[in-house]
């Protein structure tokens, strides 16, 4: 049992309103082949486009709703800011999925996790 695959959610986002270049794709691709290289199994993916403000995205809402009946264990996305360009909410993300025993992992940045605010900041 030893081998048992861990399970994955892939999540790409772009920040125009349309992929009219495929950019999605292109993700998707990437994580999945980085998914391979960690040895999990992919469970499920979704998508966001448009630059919103805060973490209420149908793509996001859709891995949030159906991680826990999936098993999912990684959240593959290609790089921190495709979840926030806002730190703190990135963070609060990160912090989250951490209490659910999930790893979030980017093949440009490695596993992710939330910063601790440096002393006086």
């Amino acid at each position: 049992m030893e081998n048992r695959k861990k399970k994955a959610w892939i999540y790409t986002h772009i920040d125009a309103p349309e992929d009219s270049h495929g950019a999605l794709k292109k993700q998707y691709e990437q994580l999945n082949t980085y998914g391979e290289q960690l040895r999990t199994e992919i469970a499920g993916s979704s998508s966001d486009t448009g630059g919103t403000a805060g973490l209420k995205r149908p793509g996001l809402d859709l891995f949030l709703e159906e991680k826990e009946s999936r098993g999912i264990e990684i959240f593959l996305v290609l790089d921190s800011s495709r979840i926030s360009r806002d730190e703190k909410l990135c963070g609060e993300f990160l912090r989250q999925m951490a209490k659910c025993g999930i790893d979030v992992c980017s093949p440009l940045e490695g596993r992710l996790s939330a910063r601790q605010p440096a002393a006086g900041s």
